[in-house]
Parts: structure tokens; sequence; C-alpha cells
């Protein structure tokens, strides 16, 4: 009887094996317990259980049947981010919450990776059935529970209660899950410091781009242009990458939020490699690089247009062309560093480093490589700042030494040009005094000339005209004296007019009153001096003065000869902006010729011509008391 049983029960447990595994599969996925004292933070890594659905077609319904219960398996042992690098898959995760607590208890469920292009959260109702929140990159923002850039899921737990909540993620930028239970005050209190740490890094690369768009203003130099490009494109990468586009640049913009990390990125590259082209200046000092470089550009930007066609088939090779292109410009950095000697390459072979390495560590992230923690998933965002700071720093490190080289090509320049101009004067200075030479021998020739023609006009004309009526026989001694005396008179006239007088007229007056004096009184006549200051005239040199010493010794001679005259008064007045110089008598006086200039006399022709030459002129009135010549002089002959 109890063999027959034991026959009996043999198969049926075996038929029950199945559903006996599948009732015991549930006790190797325990419920997290939760208190109201528990962790404000708890990593959910080692609580989840992950399900791998490669045809992406499974529903909630789906994962709860048995068979798809089994196919859980636990997502890790250790606490930190679930990564799964780039995968078409969907994954479903099951995480099992137990509240032992007589209250309800609040928290949020945080996935810190906004890169997730789906992220499903199925929650029990209390109702009855499920709560579903359908969220991620690729749907709009305001999809999400929790108004945040990563996403964040409000979760109830009833007093005395265990649940399960199911989460399906799927991302064509790699999946990682980096899942946290968080108590809701202590949420709030670290979004607030992570958002002090993304003010500071969008605040300094804001004022680096402002800075150098002036630079670029004032300067007019590409590479401020290529800074700027890339800095701004950096920055909105970054934007991508820490959540903060999808929820404040393009909210609902759900298909570019997708790409826009790959297309930002890319664009990025491309404005990096123009501004190394035109720091280094590789097109005249490398100009096969630079045709590399300018290769690597069209591929980058290739790379760029085709997220925009084809995301999808772009997906797994981008980590190797943005590998490539990164040691392609350190490798060209460094070759200017090491190879040429380039400080300024060498500080970007430094600041490129900087943003390579925070590049690598997200795909290395991203590849599961390396663990998903609060340093690598700021890694790009660091290394972008650091070498922002140190591009800035290149870049004035290259202002100082345009300025430097500038001012050594104008230092060389004015070198240059204070030869030639030492050069050009000393032979201005030597062609001065040929012409100064010149000028000395062509005035002592003119003045040699000049006398000559005085002498013979003068004192030659007087001796001649003596020596004839001598030879006649018509002139006494007495006679002949009085010639001799004129033509010595005439002699020292020219002489004195040789004397340089410094353009002081009275000067030249005291040497006539010195010579004339003795022969007026000697002649019965008193001469008074009547002189008033007066301005000087610039134009007196030895040619005027002596025409103002005939024309004044030629007035004096006729009072001598015709005016019966007892007193001659010389006087000197300004008269407007002619200086006047005046010779008076006392005579018997005559009826001077309407008008003076037609006078046949020859001393009033000569005095008139004399006068002329010189730019001056002479004025003659005369009646019963006496006879009044006026000598008028321009102090200026330019405005004569």
């Amino acid at each position: 009887m109890h063999t027959d049983r034991v026959r009996w029960l043999l198969p049926l447990l075996l038929a029950l094996c199945p559903l006996l595994h599948c009732a015991a599969a549930p006790a190797a996925d325990p419920p997290l317990e939760i208190a109201p004292a528990s962790a404000d933070a708890i990593s959910l890594a080692p609580h989840l259980s992950v399900l791998v659905d490669t045809g992406r077609g499974m529903t909630l319904d789906d994962v709860q049947q048995p068979a798809a219960q089994q196919r859980f398996m636990p997502a890790s042992d250790r606490p930190g981010a679930l990564n799964y690098g780039f995968t078409d898959a969907a994954l479903w995760f099951r995480l099992r919450l137990r509240n032992g607590s007589a209250v309800a208890l609040e928290r949020l469920l945080e996935i810190n990776f906004p890169m997730l292009s789906q992220v499903d959260f199925h929650a029990p109702s209390p109702a009855g059935g499920w709560d579903t929140v359908s969220t991620g990159a690729a749907r709009p923002f305001a999809t999400r529970a929790y108004p945040s850039r990563f996403f964040v899921f409000p979760v109830t737990l009833p007093a005395h209660a265990e649940q399960t909540f199911y989460l399906r993620v799927q991302g064509h930028n790699g999946i990682v899950v980096p899942a946290t239970l968080w108590e809701p005050a202590a949420f709030r209190a670290d979004d607030r410091a992570q958002d002090l740490v993304q003010a500071a890094y969008f605040g300094l690369a804001a004022a680096l781009v402002v800075y150098n768009l002036l630079m670029l203003v004032t300067l007019r130099d590409a590479v401020y242009f290529w800074y700027c490009v890339f800095a701004s494109a950096m920055a909105l990468t970054i934007s991508t990458v820490n959540g903060f586009a999808a929820e404040f640049l393009w909210p609902a913009a759900s298909s570019w939020a997708g790409i826009s990390f790959n297309v930002l990125y890319s664009l990025a590259m491309a404005a990096q490699v123009m501004f190394i082209r035109r720091t280094l200046d590789l097109r005249a000092t490398a100009p096969r690089i630079d045709r590399a470089m300018q290769v690597l550009i069209g591929a980058t930007l290739s790379l760029a247009g085709g997220f925009l066609v084809a995301p999808q088939a772009l997906t797994a090779p981008v980590s190797v062309v943005w590998a490539m292109s990164g040691l392609a410009l350190l490798a060209v950095v460094a070759h200017g560093a090491v190879v040429r000697r380039q400080r300024i390459a060498a500080l970007l072979c430094i600041a490129f480093s900087m943003l390579l390495l925070g590049g690598f560590m997200i795909e290395l992230k991203t590849l599961a490589v390396i663990p998903h923690n609060s340093f690598t998933q700021q890694g790009l965002q660091l290394g972008s700042a650091l070498e922002m700071l140190l591009l800035a720093f290149t870049l004035a490190y290259r202002f100082h030494l345009l300025r430097s080289e500038a001012t050594a090509v104008v230092q060389r320049s004015n070198d240059a040009l204070a030869l030639h101009l030492r050069a050009k004067e000393a032979e201005l200075t030597a062609t001065h005094l040929e012409l100064r030479e010149s000028d000395r021998l062509q005035t002592l020739s003119q003045e040699r000339q000049r006398f000559m023609q005085d002498m013979h006009d003068g004192v030659g004309s007087s001796l001649t005209t003596a020596l004839r009526v001598v030879e006649r026989g018509h002139l006494d001694e007495a006679a002949v004296a009085q010639v001799l005396k004129s033509c010595i008179d005439d002699l020292k006239l020219a002489i004195d007019s040789m004397e340089p007088v410094e353009s002081d007229l009275l000067l030249l007056l005291a040497t006539l009153r010195f010579r004339a004096g003795p022969r007026l009184e000697d002649s019965g006549l008193q001469l008074q001096w009547d002189v008033q200051p007066i301005a000087a005239l610039e134009w007196l040199e030895p040619k005027a003065s002596l025409h103002i010493l005939r024309i004044l010794q030629e007035a004096l001679a006729n009072i001598v000869k015709h005016a019966d005259a007892t007193r001659i008064t010389l006087a000197t007045r300004m008269q407007g902006n002619e200086v006047a110089v005046s010779v008076r008598d006392n005579g018997r006086g005559f009826r001077v010729p309407p008008p003076l200039a037609g006078a046949t006399g020859k001393g009033l022709a000569n005095q008139q011509r004399r006068a002329k030459d010189i730019g001056a002129s002479v004025q003659l009135e005369s009646s019963g008391a006496g006879t009044c010549l006026t000598l008028l002089l321009p102090v200026d002959r330019r405005q004569a």
C-alpha cells in the first residue's frame, strides 16, 4: 500500500517541480527593508533583478508571467551603477520593497543617467492594477513624474506592506542605470548642492565665451571665434549629459534630445580642430598635418550629419571615431610641443589631454569598463572646465607672443628707420652745407657785383666827371676838393651799408648821422635828431640798407645845394604798418612836380627807383616854409 502511494506521488512531484521552482524563485530575490530610520540614500543595484528583452516587445503583463519571472537575474552584488554599455535590447528591472513600520513611507527613486531614451516605471496602484510613468530623454520633459534633470519617481510604501516595482529602460547612447532610493529631504538637499556645481561650470563657460567674444570684436582674430564655438558646443554637450538641456533648452524636442549629445560633441571636436589649426598656424608651419586636420574636420562634421539621418547605425562606431580623433589631435599638439619645442603646443597638449581624459572616462563608463560614480559621472564636465581654462591661458600666452613679435618687428623697423633717417640726415646736412656754401659764394658774388656796380655808378661816375672837368681846366682846387669829398662820402656810405645792423633801422641811421653830421655843420646846417622807437625790419639786408642810405643822402645833398636852409630835422615814427623816416628843412622850398612819379629831376627819379626796389615809397612836400621828404618803409614786405 505504501509502495503504491510512492509510485503515484513521484510522477506528481515531477510534474509539479517547475511550479515548485517558480514558486521558490522569488525567494532568491528578497525584498529591501525600508524603515523610517533607513539611510537617506540607498544604492539599489544589489536589490534589483534584471531581465533582458532582446526583442524589445515584452509588456508588463509579459514580464509578470511565471516563465518571465524565472528569467530575472540579480543585477549586481555591489552598490553602484548598473552598466550595460551599448545595446539594442530593452532591460526590465524588478525591485521589491517592504515597509515593516506602522506608518506609510515616502521615498524618491532616482535614475541618475539623463541620456536613457525611454524609461517606464510601473508601481502598484492603491486602487488595484498599476500606475505607469513613461518618460525618458526621447520623450518630452513634461512626462516626468518629478521635475528633475534626472529621472525621479515618487514611491509610496504603505504600512506593513511589501510591493514590487518594475522599471523598463532603453537607450541609444548606452545603458547605465545608477538607481538610488532617496529620503525626499535628503534628495532635495543633494540636488541643490549638485545645482551649485553645475552653475559654477556653466558660469565659467559663459564668462570665458563672453570674454573671448569681446577679444574677437577687438582683435578680429578668428582663433577667438573658434574658441567661442568650441566652448559653446562643449557646454551644450555637457548640458545634455547632466540633463539640463532636456529641462531648460529643448524640453519638448524629443527626437533631437536622443541625438543631441552625439551631434554637439562632434561639432565641438570639429571646432577644437579648427582652434588648434589656427593657434599653431599649421597651414604655414606644417601643411601636411594641416591637410590631415582638414580631413578630420570633415569626418567629425560628417559624423554629426550622420546622426541626424541614421542615429542608430552610428551609435556603435561613434566611440571609435571620437577616440581616433582625440588621439590624432593629441599626437599633433604633442608633436608641436616635443619636436618643434613650441610652448603654446605644450599648453594645448595639456589642455586637450584634460578633455580627452574626460571623454575617455565617459566612453569607458558607457562601455561598462569603469564604474559609474560621482567622479566618472562628472569626468567630462571636469575635463571640459579644465580645458577651457587652459585654452584661455593658451590664448593669453598666444596674444603675449604675438604682441612681443609685433613689438620686435616694430623695434626692428624703428631701428632700420632710424638708421635710414640718420643716413638721410647726414646726406641732407651735407647737401645743406653745400647749398649754404653755394649761397654764400653766390651772395658774395652778388654783393661784389653790386658793390662794383655801385662804385661804378657812384664814386666812379663822380670821379670820371670830375677828371674830365679838371682836364678841361674848368674846376678850381676848391671844387675838386668838394668832388673828392663827395666821392669819399659815397665810398663810406657803401662800406657802412655792408655792416650788419640786424633789422635795426635806427642803428643804420646812426651811421648816417655819424658820417653826414660833420659835413652838414661845415655847410652851416644844424642837424636835429628826432627819432622814436620803431618796429624791427626783418628784411633789412645790405642791399636795402644801401638804398635807404642813398635816398637819405640824396635828400641831404639836395638841401645843402638848393634849399638855403639853416636847420635839418631827421625824424622816425610809426605810421600804420609802415616806418616813416622824414628829412625836413626850413629852406625856401620849391614847386613839387605833379605827380611826383613824373618828376624829371635826376635826384628825385633815383630816389623813387631805389624806394621801389626795396618795396618802399617816397613822399615829397614843399612850401615857402621848407621841404619834407618822407621815406615809407613797410614792416613786413610780404604784406606790402
